[in-house]
């Protein structure tokens, strides 16, 4: 092979890692004969080449009846997802989304029928990205919130759009909390704040339960900063958006946001800035309509987190044993990021005996392998 046309390291790399994570299908002869010659493995071995679809096979003919069927799916497996965590919602969705969602992209449609299947498609796409998130997998989950953005073009819809940015937004958060460098977590948190503006810009007519949402994560970027008074400003908006009138039905994805995950992201706002006694209030109200391990599990994080502040340590360390228990039925990294982040809250009251006993319960769960 000619040494210009030889991959690169970067490039191999890059192709393993999407074909890991299911986002392609269909690796060419070139390539397959490098990675079989590297791992010293037989074609059939390493891709089950029975089970791939055709190379030039045309893509499939899409009817009005694939996007009922599609929108349907993504909630079951969010819904297995939200409840057990783990890898088999994930990686079924990553599969679904490449052989039956992103091919009838490709097709001809009317117009109307390839925005509904573009809309379907991205919003496909974002919740195998959270899953992604979820899991650590966060290059993947940046490089699956792009793809929806393009999508999300093609649907002409403002809404969809803001959506997208804003979970763009929420992803720059993730880089802060998984413990980005010093001098780049100014970066991610402007970048947020950048993302979310736009969000909030583009969901001017957006329905009140969407437009909320997309505020919530408005609000969380400002948070990040410590400025309780942009960050109240952003939280009036929010609540200013959920009570207006509703005009016109909501998107099929606002669906997963009611009123306790905004009672949940404003308690997290809060904890953020130092108030601890609202963020308990908003939390504990969250609590008693979120039902799902992850969803709970995540919002036990915060009232944690907000005794800690407040030095209610008896309640801080309740709290954090009932997150502990959560956590331990579920795989997330994200569940386990909010209990390290519950953990470094408590961590300056350490020398008492209920403090020791919360980071004696989380070790088996933070470290599972040991």
């Amino acid at each position: 092979m000619d040494e210009r046309q030889r991959p690169t390291l970067a490039s191999l790399v890059r192709n393993i890692e999407r074909w890991e994570s299911g986002d392609v299908t269909r690796i060419t002869e070139r390539y397959r004969l490098l990675y079989c010659k590297v791992l010293k493995m037989s074609e059939d071995e390493l891709f089950n080449l029975d089970d791939l679809p055709p190379q030039n096979a045309p893509p499939p003919r899409p009817t009005p009846g694939d996007v009922p069927v599609v929108r349907r799916m993504p909630a079951a497996l969010t819904a297995s997802d939200r409840q057990f965590g783990g890898e088999h919602a994930r990686q079924y969705a990553t599969e679904y989304l490449t052989r039956v969602v992103r091919p009838r992209l490709h097709a001809h449609a009317p117009d109307p029928l390839r925005r509904d299947l573009f809309t379907v498609a991205t919003e496909f796409s974002m919740r195998v990205s959270a899953m992604h998130m979820d899991v650590g997998q966060n290059a993947t989950a940046r490089q699956l919130l792009a793809d929806a953005a393009s999508m999300a073009h093609e649907t002409d819809d403002t809404t969809l759009s803001a959506w997208v940015l804003a979970r763009r937004g929420e992803h720059e958060l993730q880089m802060v909390a998984i413990g980005a460098e010093p001098e780049r977590r100014r970066v991610h948190i402007d970048r947020a704040i950048a993302y979310t503006d736009g969000a909030c810009g583009l969901a001017r007519r957006a329905g009140p339960l969407s437009k909320a949402f997309i505020h919530t994560k408005h609000a969380l970027a400002w948070s990040m900063t410590g400025d309780r008074a942009e960050t109240r400003r952003a939280l009036t908006a929010m609540w200013r958006a959920y009570e207006q009138p509703t005009t016109s039905p909501e998107p099929a994805w606002a669906s997963a946001y009611g009123w306790g995950h905004l009672r949940h992201e404003e308690a997290r706002c809060l904890v953020n800035v130092g108030l601890g006694e609202p963020a308990v209030r908003a939390a504990e109200e969250s609590l008693t309509v979120r039902s799902d391990l992850r969803p709970r599990a995540f919002t036990l994080g915060v009232p944690a987190m907000a005794h800690a502040q407040s030095g209610h340590i008896d309640q801080a360390c309740t709290t954090a044993q009932e997150l502990i228990t959560v956590a331990g039925h579920l795989s997330s990294a994200r569940v386990r990021l909010r209990l390290s982040e519950v953990l470094q809250a408590l961590e300056p009251h350490r020398a008492a005996p209920a403090v020791r006993d919360v980071f004696e319960a989380a070790r088996p769960v933070l470290h599972p392998a040991e």
